[in-house]
């Protein structure tokens, strides 16, 4: 180890020349300051404290530079050390993680050596910490064992520095004997090594843990809560909120994700309504809910209530659910109003690619493409679903030709195509009437991107010949669906059929359907469905024709609920029927209503409509 040589003395200054000189010096900065940023007013401080002569002055060249680290680059870092006086805390600042002059081993290894020859290693024992933290961060094990071997005698934040980089490298069985070796663990050893485990989903190791600890806090409690919430174990979840000692907003939270993961949106709303206080991340959680359940108007009105309530400001996650209801509700005007406030928080937040996607999404689904292609183009960095939102965008709203524009360029410059993508260019082709432009990118999918086509690819393909009248001229596109997709992908394309209000797409299929399987009774029901949606009654009677033409009969319903005397499936006969009907009438009533409304006839526009009341 290098040996340490004093430093050379420095001749005092007058106490006052030092006063004057730091007093007229501060008067300088003050008429300096003005509107500047913090970075060129410290940048400027340095020039006067070169120029001044007061370079020399300790104390106050040591704060300066610790003030100039994190706006420095760090390529001048030397420059500025040389320049400067540096002090212990000048090496804790460039030691910890967050420095980014300090963020590369040979960085890291510089300023080692320079807090050994300054004499402050390896006697400073909190210095040789926050540097066994930056090696062990910056994945260098042996450079942290050659500092660990020079530390004469470890104390429990050095084990602790320690446990935690096992841990977040996911080595919990080399935590854990690092644990069990801890001359004296605290309460921070037992919290680490409790989220090693919840994070690892190992709630039984938790569990045994949080039984044996001498002490336990806040953060030990919410660390099992988030453990069995993320297991998606709310019985044990909910039983440890109930014994908390002590609760703060990370425990409701905790339970509030926790639901809301599990998609129990009453369980999820109890918790939130009965919250003592809301953070950002409670509004979110619930606003994320209603958004991923497509409650597009509870989303609203929740965004709504929080904005009432201002105490917690809207972020970026805030925004993205909220756009997202706007535009999948159509509401430009909330939308705009939205947008707003986006605009007046702009310095405020962290403008992401999720959010600016989100906001050119809701443009685009309300019609607004000039605005929505703004957004795009101020974009600095594009996501997948940014180019799908400005192309589904065009071709939904008859611009199809800038659809088809908009996906060449992104195979140019963009990222990689995926099979949303293509879904997006295939219907704006379908919208468009591009017959050969739709067949060339189903191509390129296939044959260059090797994405196998789905239910969707396919349906797209359908549409586009069917608003083209090309249908039956689809014979290959028919025999290619026939030899790779299962039968279940043309059934999906029926319901993807009549969801899209296409019949005559529907009716197609379910035909091809029946030529393949003519003695399956699904082809029949779904083709049958097709017809009934569009009150095509008489063509429901053909099918029924067509099932006892070929044989095909629909099977008696089975119970697979078990009872006591047997646990095997069984035919349904009549007197059940009359036995279940008896125990509940209601819901009986309410199936075969069901039933009617599926099968029944309704009447011609001259026909008398009956009414239903209740008594």
């Amino acid at each position: 180890m290098p040996s340490s040589s004093p430093a050379p003395r420095r001749r005092p200054l007058p106490p006052a020349a030092t006063n004057a000189g730091v007093a007229a010096l501060l008067s300088r900065l003050r008429d300096a300051a003005g509107q500047a940023s913090p970075r060129r007013l410290l940048l400027e401080s340095l020039a006067l404290v070169l120029t001044s002569g007061l370079s020399s002055h300790p104390a106050l060249s040591s704060r300066l530079l610790n003030s100039l680290l994190p706006h420095f680059p760090s390529t001048r870092l030397p420059d500025l050390l040389r320049l400067l006086h540096r002090d212990h805390l000048t090496l804790l600042l460039l030691s910890s993680g967050r420095n980014r002059q300090t963020s590369s081993l040979p960085a890291a290894s510089a300023l080692h050596a320079l807090a050994v020859s300054s004499g402050h290693l390896p006697t400073d024992l909190r210095l040789a910490n926050s540097l066994l933290s930056l090696y062990l961060s910056l994945g260098a094990p042996d450079s942290a064992r050659r500092l660990i071997t020079d530390i004469p005698r470890p104390d429990t934040v050095t084990w602790n520095t320690l446990l935690r980089a096992c841990l977040r490298s996911g080595l919990l069985p080399s935590a854990r004997r690092l644990f069990d070796q801890m001359p004296e663990p605290d309460l921070v050893s037992y919290n680490s090594m409790l989220s090693g485990y919840a994070t690892a989903g190992d709630m039984a190791g938790a569990r045994q843990l949080f039984d044996e600890m001498p002490e336990r806090d806040v953060v030990t409690w919410n660390t099992m809560l988030a453990g069995y919430a993320r297991s998606g174990d709310m019985e044990d979840a909910k039983r440890m909120f109930d014994a908390m000692p002590e609760r703060d907003v990370v425990s409701w939270n905790s339970m509030l994700d926790g639901y809301a993961q599990a998609r129990d949106t009453a369980a999820a709303r109890a918790v939130f309504d009965g919250m003592p206080r809301r953070s950002a991340v409670s509004w979110n959680v619930v606003l994320a809910l209603y958004a991923r359940l497509k409650d597009w108007r509870e989303c609203l009105k929740v965004f709504d209530a929080m904005v009432a309530v201002g105490d917690t400001m809207p972020n970026e996650k805030t925004f993205v659910s909220v756009l997202t209801a706007c535009g999948s509700l159509g509401d430009l005007e909330k939308g705009k109003w939205v947008h707003g406030l986006v605009r007046k928080r702009w310095n405020r937040l962290v403008p992401d690619v999720l959010l600016l996607t989100a906001l050119l999404t809701m443009y685009a689904k309300c019609g607004v493409m000039e605005t929505a292609r703004e957004i795009f183009d101020s974009m600095s960095e594009r996501s997948v679903p940014s180019w799908n939102s400005m192309i589904i965008g065009y071709g939904l709203h008859g611009q199809s030709e800038k659809a088809l524009e908009l996906f060449l360029e992104m195979e140019k410059t963009g990222p990689k195509p995926n099979e949303t993508s293509f879904i997006c260019v295939l219907s704006s082709c379908a919208h468009g009437g591009m017959v050969l432009e739709g067949w060339l990118c189903f191509d390129r999918m296939v044959r260059i991107y090797g994405i196998e086509p789905k239910a969707e690819h396919f349906g797209c393909m359908m549409d586009l010949l069917g608003r083209a009248g090309l249908l039956n001229d689809s014979e290959n596109l028919i025999q290619n669906l026939q030899g790779k997709a299962p039968p279940a992908l043309w059934g999906t394309m029926i319901s993807a059929s009549r969801t899209q209000s296409n019949s005559m797409l529907g009716e197609f299929v379910g035909k091809k359907l029946i030529e393949m399987k003519p003695g399956e009774v699904g082809p029949y029901v779904l083709l049958s469905n097709v017809y009934a949606a569009e009150g095509r009654w008489e063509d429901v009677d053909k099918v029924r024709e067509l099932m006892k033409e070929n044989g095909v009969d629909k099977h008696v319903g089975l119970s697979l609920v078990g009872s006591s005397e047997s646990a095997e499936p069984r035919v349904a006969t009549e007197e059940d029927s009359v036995l279940v009907r008896r125990q509940d009438d209601g819901a009986v009533v309410l199936s075969m209503l069901g039933e009617m409304g599926s099968n029944m006839k309704l009447p011609s526009e001259g026909e008398p409509r009956c009414r239903v009341g209740r008594s």
